[in-house]
């Protein structure tokens, strides 16, 4: 089985960006599937405004419908207690023994802060690392974690015309810096014009504003005040 990508979050809600970054990461890396992963309880955001978990999935399944090389990851809706990246990827490669070790894919203020995740630093140990900047990163946040995090890590081997840069670490594992397109928008966006009764389409996929529209009672209420990304 060729390699697989893994993006997380809380996806509150999924959105037209995440499809697409998810794409974009498939195709410049070659993977043979991307699975979005919902964070079932966030350690480290709160969970007021939090749409459910099972809501959020079919929302998902809904932005993924007819891409044949992305489907939607549960895993941590079945896992008790905090969802923490270290334990859901040692649950992950338990039950996919054989296979290659994922691409978990993270943004620049995430990789900055594993040395804060529980086990963060261990990660590479169960996944490759792929660090996707917001425009206008020119890697100095990548080079800083490295070299703090990974101290002895050889020098990037670099793919000037992507601008991708590949480090292999002290303790193991490997971790990319993967400039692609994104497309500027972000869940506090979407949920903003939804309480305010605007208009969604180009954001999000028919098949989602179906889903948000047939739950429009329990979404209204769930982000009146909601603060979670």
């Amino acid at each position: 089985m060729g390699a697989t990508g893994i993006l997380g979050g809380t996806f509150n809600p999924v959105h037209n960006g995440h499809v697409r970054h998810a794409i974009e990461v498939a195709e410049a890396l070659g993977l043979e599937r991307v699975l979005l992963m919902p964070c079932a309880m966030p350690p480290h955001k709160e969970s007021a405004g939090l749409l459910p978990f099972d809501l959020r999935v079919e929302l998902l399944r809904a932005a993924v419908e007819g891409i044949s090389f992305l489907d939607v990851e549960t895993l941590e809706g079945e896992l008790e207690g905090p969802s923490y990246t270290w334990r859901t990827m040692n649950e992950w490669a338990r039950r996919h023994p054989g296979e290659p070790l994922p691409y978990f894919m993270m943004g620049a203020e995430a990789f900055a802060a594993l040395d804060t995740w529980n086990h963060g630093l261990r990660l590479p140990h169960v996944a490759h690392l792929v660090m996707v900047p917001r425009g206008g990163d020119d890697g100095s946040v990548f080079h800083e974690s490295i070299r703090s995090f990974w101290p002895g890590s050889l020098p990037p081997s670099v793919d000037v015309p992507l601008g991708r840069e590949t480090v292999e670490l002290a303790c193991g594992g490997k971790c990319t810096f993967l400039p692609v397109p994104r497309l500027d928008i972000s869940s506090t966006f979407i949920r903003a014009r939804w309480r305010s009764g605007r208009s969604l389409a180009g954001l999000m996929s028919t098949g989602e504003l179906d889903v948000l529209h047939a739950h429009a009672e329990e979404v209204s209420a769930c982000w009146a005040t909601a603060r979670v990304r």
